[in-house]
This record gives structure tokens, C-alpha cells and sequence, in this order.
């Protein structure tokens, strides 16, 4: 089949948007839509209207979003007259305006190829439904239907929930989406899009065959083993045949939905966790693998919130996130995406500052193309807060730091992506995952390896994962499947699409004999092969166990192992080695001495370098010298949340490349090498305080500016706090007030600039001096230099501070006002239990600093 033509496009957006210009070293790429965030754009009861639609659209555009992905939902309640059925003719019309007017906008669409999810709906014949592994009183399989209808469908999407292992039942759902969107112009849409595998089947009419097909026996005669009865060796092998059974399955039926997208003009978005197969190649098989964040991390950087009620709730190793990238950079695939902030926080408590380290933990994990979760259609002439889904982070026109979004996390995330769009990935390690001892286990029958992943952090591989990052290796996870894609190249492993030093494998108990094969051809070509622990023991599965088992024991001869000390021994293997021990011991490629630091980083290989985008986030600043783990002979810094750029301080220490660092917890910044010449620009400013902070801490006039429901009084306030320590009006107040303070410039200390410390905001603040807006303060820390916008004696200050929608929500529910009426669950909070803004407390709002002035001098490292 032909590369579609979205795809080629994307690709060929890829390379321009990697292509820094050579010509200003300090410059930032030219942003494409692909480097802006994208966001999911629910469409409740696809209730929408053509100005409706524009109107949104050009908000979304206005405040920096690349695209949406349109995923219909089930309505709001009292528009039923507007709802419009799915691929309906008028949907469909409104789905053309929708992207006629995002072209207009330099917006790119994708759209869910269904509402809700999972796929299902009307079109969905019994026969195409999904079935479940059940057994008949004379203990024999008996498949029975789930009954699994499509969880928050739209107008004319209900129905039952799709087979997930069933190609023909696959071929048949996309009929009517074939018909439909044949009367869209050509790239309307962008990609299609499958949402996490939350479907309950376990069990397909088509699992005999392909059973028997993959491992040579019937499974309907070990009914018994497969109901957990018998040996538990026995049981655990024939019930890891039936999980890689499913996995195979399901991996076809999305190669059938990738095909239809590249038929059809549009690329494939699927997000594989959830699924009960090795997730390396569900993830592999569409363009652009998918993660999601799914609740919050406890960063240790100071300033960092938590509500302490949502401790304890199913959040997401940020390891997790690995599994989309690495399969997006072995096999070549140019973006990694996440669904971002889902249930980060509870309903209009996410704060930009919160969501920052978040964004970071996914860009250090190798994703590159963030889609918020999420945005809903509102019509004008809805009442605030408008139509909202339950899930979202609420980030939308009627959210008050919608008006601070694009100037802060929207730029921050284009710029960011801007380069870790570009070149190539350079990750040392290829980490091979043992999902076969995954599968080797008596309990239970279908295992879903969901984003929550305790799956993952119980195993030795999750283990190994964490202490690889913990010590500043880069690396890559690889499936059996993928590694027969590898080769060795002068040494170094060549997949599809990277190229890595060395491979390592997890202490695993059981692997296939192609693949020990395959990893010991790697190293007689003249690779490295690292088995962390010990070599594999047993062949998983039941089928020929036998035969399987002997093929194993004649690789397992090839290595002859010359024992060391420490527990280490290796073995020449041809051009290449094989080395087995423990994991902290073995050689394992050079790492980067920052992860001793406290910093994260992330590396990526461009034509004149290599490109580090690092982060802190810990509980501590670093200053100093740092090595790098490449060729340099200069560095510029670039900073992605206020876009400045200089070219660094470096030295050579033996032969070793070291950049001078200041970096405070919560900061981040790009390290862009040049491996052969000097970088052009002028060089970085690096900076110490000069003296004791000066308070300001005189009367501040206090005065709402915009927000609701009404603009409250103005006051007076000596010192600083809460706004909502006014009572009355400021209470339920959602929005934006401005500060403003006359102060003198301390006399005769010697300061090269000046640094601005707002303490703590909440949430966002736009700093004014002397009438000119000097930058947007949201993330932690809260702080920002303004020496050159000052100027002797007396000067002003004025911040333009916005907060959480929570406290007006609060005053709705207080007042039980009807907002909300929407269908099916309408809506729930963080822990899907009946909504209750009532009982929250106030939240702190405006600046409760403190706020100070600190004098910095310049010095040359």
C-alpha cells in the first residue's frame, strides 16, 4: 500500500521543524502546528453549529493549540433539538466546516473513529460484538456476550461494543464511516484516532484457529487448565498461550483500522495501554504511538501542591510513558503522543505551576506531540461554566487562565517540541522487555498492562528501568518482534529507527529460542549483549514445549561463559561479547554524571551535535561544571518558557566536555552542542545574588479586572494574602486582578539586574515595571529578572494575577445552582462519586508572596 499522503506530509513536517538554521545558533525553529499542543475536543450530543464552531475554533487558535481531535459524547441536557446523529449528513457537515475553518487557521483535525469509546455503536451486529471466556457446567468453554455497550456515546453512536480481536468484525464497523466520510474534501482529516483498550472482551470466535496457528494445539481441550486446574506450571503455560493469542489478535485487528486510516488519507493515533498484548508492538503499529498521564506525581520541588485527598489514587509511573516513545524511536516513527492531564487534579484545581513538572516527566520519557484532555464545545448561549466532560482538566474559553494559556504552557510546550522534534533519538541502551514472564502466570485469564502500571513496577524490568534512570542511562525498550528487525552496524545496534550501543536484558525466567538467537547473532556480528542477572531459563508456553525447549538449550551451548569476579563472566561471541551478571555491574555504555546531580535529562542527536533538554526536578539547585557524554567544542542554553538563548560557558576536562549549569527545582532548559566549531551569539549571562532581598511589602492596591460571576470592589492591602480574606464577592470570584506598589530602588547597591521573587502566586502573574509589560510568571519557580526595565529611585510594579475556577464553582454549588445537567454519568468527581463543589474549601487566590527584589551580580565562570 502507498505511504499516504498525510503521512508524507508529516514526515516531511518533521524534517523542517528539526532543520535549526545554521545561520543564528541562539535561534528557536520556526513553530509548525506539530510543535503547538493539540487538544481533544468533545462535541457533547455533537450539538454544534457552524459560528459556534469558528467561534471556538479561533479561540483555540488564538491561544497557541496546534489541532483538535474530535471525540463525540453523549449531549447536555435541554438541547436535545440540537443534538445531531452521528455521520449523519449534518454531522458531517459541520464535521467540513469544522475543517475548512481549521485550515483557515493553520489547525490541524483528527477526529475518534467513533464517540465514546471503545469503537462500537448501531453498526455493531451481534455476530461482531465482543464475547467473554465462560465455562458450561461440564466444564467446557461456553463464550458468552459481554452485553458491553459503548460507554459515553453520542446521538446515534450507542450500541454494542465492537470484538477487539476480530479483523472481519473490524472491516464491517468501518462501512459506514467509509460512505460518511467520502464526502469530505480531501484532508479534512488528519489522523483517526483509537482511545486506551478499556473493552471487556476475553474471548473471539476467531481464537480457536489462530491458537492452534501460533502453538500447534487445540485449545478447547484444555478447558480445565484455562479455568485454572491442574498443575500451575501447566496452567500458567497454556494460559500465557491464550494471553499472546489475544495480544496477536488484537494487534491485527488495529493493523486492519491503521490500513483503513492510510487508505482513506489520514494517518493512525492509538493509544495500546490497557491491552492484553506486548505493548512495544501495539503501540508500533500505528503512526503516532499514544500515552496518557492519568492523575499526578508528588514532585519534591518546592512550591509543589498536592491536595492531600487524592493521595493514594492510581497515578502513572512516569516509566510508563517509555513504551510509547520507544517504540515510536526504534522503529522510526517521528512523534510520540500523550493524552495529558487527565484527572491531574480535582475538578478546577489544576494550576499551570502543577502542570509544568508534568509536562517535563513526559518530554525526559521521550514524548513530543502533547494533546490536552481536554477541551469541550460549549455554545455561546450556554450559562458559565458552559458544557464540560467529567474527565477533562477544563482547560476552555471559560476557565479564567484561559486568557494566560497560550502565553505560558502553550508557548512553553511549542518551543520545547519545537526541538525535541527535531533529529534524531540518542539513547544508548536498548532495553529488551520479557513480556513472556508477563504472561507465565496460573491467575486470572486476560492481564491488561494498563497506564497505571503496578504490572510494571512489581517487575524486575520495571525495576531495572528505574534504576537505569535513576543513574543517568539512556535507553530504549525492544520486543521479541522488533528485535528481529535489529542488525549490528560497526558495532552498534541498527533498528528501523535508531541506533544504540549496546543491549541489555532484564533477568528474565523465560524467552523464546529465536529470540536468544537472535540476540546472540547480534553479538557474533559485533554487538554487545548484556544479560543482567542471569541467562533465560526455560521457554514460556505450552505448545511443543518439548522441541521448544531443546532449541533453547542449543543456543543457551553457544555461549561459553568465562566467570570474573564481582558475579560478572561474558563470553567472545564471534566480533562481539556477551556479558552476564548483575545489573550495576556489568558494562552498560556511558551515562551522564547530571543524574548524580539530581537532574533529568533527555539527549537527541542533530547534524552538528547533540541536543540535551534537562530538567530538575528535585528538591535542590545545581551550580557548576558539568560533563556531558559527547563531542563539543561549544554549547549555547536555551530556555523554553521564556525563549532566550546565549551561547553557554564550557571547558574541556580531560578530553571531557563540561557546561557551566544554574538550575533552580522546577526549571528546565536545552543544551545544544556544536561538535566541531564555535556557536555564534552572544554568550550567556550568569549571575549571583548581590546582597539581602529587599521586601516590598508596603500597601498594594488591589483591583478585579476581568473574571466573574461580577468584578468585586477594589481595596487597599498592607502586606500580602489571600484576595479571598476580603469575604463578600472576592469568596466566589474567578479571575484576574491587578497588584500595583510604588517602590524605591535601593541607592547605592551595586547590582548588575535585579531579581523579581513573587513567592506565592496563585496561580499566574503578569509583571508590569514602569508601565511595560516585562513577562508572565506561572511556573515554579516564581520568579523573573527586571533590572533593565528599572530605573533609579522611585519605580512601580503592577501583577496582573489570575486564579483557580474553583472558588466560583464552589459558590454554584453553595447556591445550588443547576449546572449540571448532562447525560449519561453527567458528572463526577476525581474519584467518580457525585459531585460536590459545596464542601470545598476556599481556595487561596491572588499573591500571598512574599514579594521581593533580589540584586544580582555578573560573574564569568
Amino acid at each position: 500500500m502507498k505511504t499516504p499522503r498525510v503521512l508524507v506530509a508529516l514526515l516531511c513536517c518533521v524534517v523542517l521543524s528539526g532543520s535549526l538554521r545554521a545561520a543564528d545558533d541562539l535561534a528557536w525553529p520556526v513553530l509548525t502546528r506539530e510543535n503547538k499542543p493539540w487538544t481533544r475536543w468533545w462535541w457533547l450530543g455533537s450539538a454544534v453549529d457552524k459560528a459556534n464552531l469558528t467561534r471556538e475554533l479561533e479561540a483555540i487558535a488564538t491561544a497557541g493549540f496546534g489541532g483538535v481531535e474530535i471525540t463525540p459524547i453523549y449531549g447536555a441536557k435541554g438541547y436535545e433539538e440540537r443534538f445531531l446523529p452521528f455521520l449523519s449528513p449534518k454531522y458531517i457537515e459541520m464535521l467540513a466546516h469544522t475543517g475548512a475553518e481549521a485550515k483557515r487557521l493553520g489547525l490541524g483535525v483528527d477526529m475518534a473513529t467513533g464517540t465514546g469509546w471503545p469503537f462500537g455503536g448501531a453498526q455493531v451486529m451481534p455476530a461482531d460484538a465482543e464475547l467473554k471466556l465462560a465455562f458450561a457446567a461440564d466444564g467446557q468453554i461456553a463464550p458468552v456476550p459481554t452485553k458491553f455497550k459503548v460507554k459515553r456515546s453520542a446521538p446515534g453512536g450507542e450500541g454494542w461494543v465492537l470484538s477487539p480481536y476480530s479483523t472481519a468484525a473490524m472491516q464491517h464497523y468501518l462501512e459506514p464511516f467509509t460512505a460518511a466520510l467520502s464526502a469530505l474534501p480531501a484532508g479534512t482529516i488528519n489522523s483517526q484516532f483509537h482511545d486506551s483498550f478499556e473493552y471487556q472482551a476475553t474471548w473471539a470466535t476467531e481464537l480457536p484457529e489462530k491458537f492452534q496457528s501460533l502453538h500447534g494445539y487445540d485449545i478447547l481441550a484444555h478447558a480445565a487448565e484455562l479455568n485454572g486446574q491442574g498443575d500451575p506450571d501447566t496452567v500458567a503455560r497454556i494460559k500465557a498461550d491464550y494471553r499472546t493469542t489475544l495480544g496477536a489478535l488484537h494487534l491485527e485487528y488495529l493493523r486492519t483500522w491503521v490500513d483503513w486510516a492510510h487508505a482513506h488519507g489520514s494517518t493512525a493515533r492509538n493509544q495500546a495501554h490497557g491491552s492484553p498484548g506486548n505493548l512495544l508492538d501495539l503501540y508500533a503499529a500505528a503512526d503516532i504511538p499514544e500515552t496518557e498521564i492519568f492523575g499526578s506525581i508528588p514532585f519534591p520541588i518546592p512550591g509543589f501542591r498536592r491536595d492531600p485527598a487524592e493521595i493514594g489514587r492510581p497515578g502513572h509511573p512516569p516509566i510508563i510513558h517509555r513504551f510509547a516513545s520507544s517504540a515510536a524511536h526504534v522503529m522510526g516513527k517521528p512523534y510520540a503522543s500523550s493524552e495529558t492531564f487527565t484527572w491531574l487534579r480535582e475538578h478546577f484545581h489544576e494550576s499551570p505551576s502543577e502542570m509544568k513538572p508534568e509536562l517535563d516527566a513526559l518530554f525526559l520519557a521521550g514524548i513530543n506531540h502533547v494533546f490536552y484532555h481536554g477541551d469541550a464545545y460549549s455554545p455561546e448561549d450556554a450559562p458559565w461554566p458552559g458544557w464540560l466532560f467529567y474527565a477533562s482538566s477544563q482547560l476552555n474559553t471559560r476557565n479564567p487562565l484561559w486568557r494566560d494559556l497560550g502565553d505560558s504552557l502553550n508557548t512553553y510546550i511549542a518551543r520545547a517540541q519545537s526541538l525535541l522534534q527535531a533529529g534524531q533519538p540518542d539513547n544508548d541502551l536498548l532495553v529488551y522487555w520479557p513480556a513472556d514472564d508477563l504472561w507465565h502466570n496460573a491467575e486470572g485469564q486476560m492481564i491488561q498492562l494498563t497506564v497505571h502500571a503496578s504490572w510494571l513496577e512489581a517487575s524486575r524490568t520495571g525495576r531495572l528501568m528505574h534504576e537505569l534512570t535513576a543513574k543517568g542511562f539512556s535507553y530504549d525498550l525492544i520486543s521479541d518482534t522488533q528485535l528481529a528487525q535489529a542488525h549490528c552496524e560497526k558495532g552498534q545496534l541498527k533498528t528501523p529507527g535508531g541506533l544504540y550501543r549496546t543491549m541489555l536484558v532484564p533477568e528474565t525466567d523465560h524467552m523464546e529460542a529465536g529470540t536468544l538467537r537472535r540476540l546472540l547473532d547480534l553479538a557474533n556480528d559485533g554487538a554487545t549483549v548484556n544479560f543482567a542477572g542471569s541467562l533465560p531459563k526455560d521457554v514460556p508456553g505450552y505448545g511443543q514445549l518439548s522441541a521448544r525447549r531443546e532449541a533453547l538449550k542449543a543456543q543457551l551451548a553457544r555461549i561459553g561463559l568465562k566467570h570474573g569476579p564481582d558475579g560478572i563472566s561474558w563470553a567472545p561471541l564471534g566480533k562481539g561479547k556477551v556479558w552476564v551478571g548483575p545489573a550495576e555491574k556489568i558494562p552498560a555504555g556511558s551515562r551522564e554524571p547530571m543524574a548524580d546531580a539530581g537532574l533529568q535529562f533527555i539527549r537527541r542527536k542533530l547534524a552538528d551535535g547533540t541536543l540535551y533538554f534537562i530538567v530538575n526536578q528535585g528538591g535542590k539547585s545545581f551550580e557548576g561544571w558539568m560533563p556531558l557524554y559527547c563531542e563539543a567544542e561549544s554549547a549555547v542554553q536555551m530556555n523554553p518558557r521564556r525563549g532566550g538563548a546565549g551561547v553557554a560557558a564550557i571547558r574541556q576536562n580531560h578530553g571531557v566536555p563540561e557546561v557551566y549549569l544554574q538550575q533552580a527545582p522546577g526549571e528546565s532548559y536545552f543544551i545544544r552542542t556544536f561538535t566541531s566549531r564555535a556557536a555564534n551569539g552572544p554568550a550567556m549571562r550568569y549571575l549571583h545574588p548581590a546582597g539581602e532581598p529587599v521586601e516590598l511589602g508596603g500597601d498594594w492596591k488591589v483591583t478585579a479586572t476581568r473574571g466573574g460571576p461580577e468584578l468585586p470592589p477594589a481595596f487597599v492591602q498592607h502586606g500580602l494574602g489571600s484576595w479571598t480574606a476580603q469575604g463578600g464577592e472576592w469568596e466566589r470570584f474567578g479571575g484576574t486582578a491587578r497588584y500595583e506598589i510604588e517602590f524605591e530602588l535601593p541607592a547605592g547597591v551595586k547590582a548588575d539586574d535585579w531579581l523579581l521573587d513573587l513567592g506565592d502566586v496563585r496561580e499566574t502573574a503578569r509583571v508590569f515595571v514602569n508601565g511595560r509589560e516585562t513577562d508572565l510568571v506561572w511556573s515554579l519557580p516564581m520568579r523573573t529578572r527586571i533590572g533593565p526595565f528599572l530605573k533609579p529611585g522611585k519605580n512601580t510594579l503592577a501583577l496582573e494575577v489570575t486564579n483557580l475556577a474553583a472558588n466560583r464553582i464552589r459558590d454554584l454549588e453553595k447556591r445550588s445552582v443547576a449546572w449540571k445537567n448532562f447525560y449519561e454519568i453527567n458528572f463526577v468527581n476525581i474519584f467518580y462519586e457525585r459531585f460536590n463543589g459545596a464542601v470545598w474549601p476556599l481556595q487561596p487566590s491572588g499573591l500571598l508572596g512574599p514579594v521581593k527584589l533580589v540584586p544580582l551580580l555578573a560573574f564569568t565562570p
